[in-house]
This record gives C-alpha cells, sequence and structure tokens, in this order.
C-alpha cells in the first residue's frame, strides 16, 4: 500500500498519458475510416491532458527532471552561490503555495456551475488537478531540498 502512495504520481501520470494516446487514436479511426468521430473524445483527452501535466510535473519533480539552468550559479563563491539556492526555494515555495493551491483552489471553486459540453461533466473534476498537482510538486520538492541539505552535509563530513 505504501508503495502505491508513494508512487500514486506516476501511475496517475501514466494512466493519464495512455488515455489521452489511446483516446485520440480511436477517435482517429473512428473519424477518419468510418466517418463517425466520437463526440465525447476532446473532452475527455483534454481532462486526462490536464490531469497528465499537473500531477505529471510531481513525478517528474520526483526524479529531478525538470530543466535548471545553474551556469551562472555554479561560477559564484559559495556564500552567493547559498543565497542564490535560498532564493531559488523561497520562489518556489511561493509559486506552490500562492499561484498552485491557492489560486488553484480559486479555479476550481468558480468552476462550479461549468460543465462540459457532450458529458456534462463539472469542470471542477478537471481543475483539482492543479492545487491537487501544486500540492504534490511541493511534497517532492520538499523531499529533494532535505536530500540535497543531507547531502550537502555528508560532503562536508557533517553527518
Amino acid at each position: 500500500m505504501k508503495k502505491i502512495l508513494v508512487n500514486i504520481d506516476d501511475l496517475i501520470a501514466s494512466f493519464m498519458l495512455v488515455g489521452v494516446v489511446v483516446i485520440t487514436v480511436v477517435n482517429v479511426i473512428f473519424r477518419f475510416i468510418f466517418n463517425s468521430p466520437i463526440l465525447w473524445a476532446e473532452e475527455v483527452s483534454l481532462a486526462f491532458y490536464v490531469w497528465l501535466v499537473f500531477i505529471g510535473a510531481s513525478s517528474t519533480m520526483k526524479r529531478n527532471g525538470h530543466i535548471g539552468i545553474d551556469f551562472f550559479v555554479e561560477k559564484m563563491p559559495p556564500t552567493v552561490k547559498n543565497g542564490f539556492k535560498v532564493l531559488r526555494i523561497l520562489i518556489m515555495y511561493f509559486i506552490f503555495v500562492y499561484v498552485f493551491i491557492y489560486l488553484g483552489i480559486k479555479f476550481t471553486a468558480q468552476a462550479a456551475l461549468k460543465v462540459t459540453p457532450a458529458l456534462g461533466v463539472s469542470y471542477q473534476w478537471i481543475d483539482i488537478a492543479v492545487p491537487l498537482g501544486g500540492a504534490l510538486l511541493m511534497y517532492q520538492f520538499t523531499k529533494s531540498i532535505k536530500k540535497s541539505f543531507q547531502n550537502d552535509a555528508e560532503q562536508k563530513g557533517e553527518f
């Protein structure tokens, strides 16, 4: 059970990716071979893609797979480098807490009365991926920061 919870972002993102690909391929086949497109395919693909992006970002954070350009920071003296490291951490937490979680919750709440045209599903089910993804991102980022500080301490012989 613990393994599933630890990898929940991987499972959700993988399912959503497979779903987008399968639905799109099937819809293309139905559209061009049978001349009868699946009416709900675009809505479901869009919803799956939103979930894939926001939950998949957490999965990528877990593997330290996000792009970072630290060429100039690496050339700086250690004290300045540490200052930039702290600034980066503060900016990332601001983005996670304010942009993804706080504004994501407001965004989701505003979608209460909106429904998708073909399926009639509330957009809240789609939009909730934003704050959920932000919370998962923050969790994974915190784990990576903790690991980074532990590695720094080990290299200095403090551990």
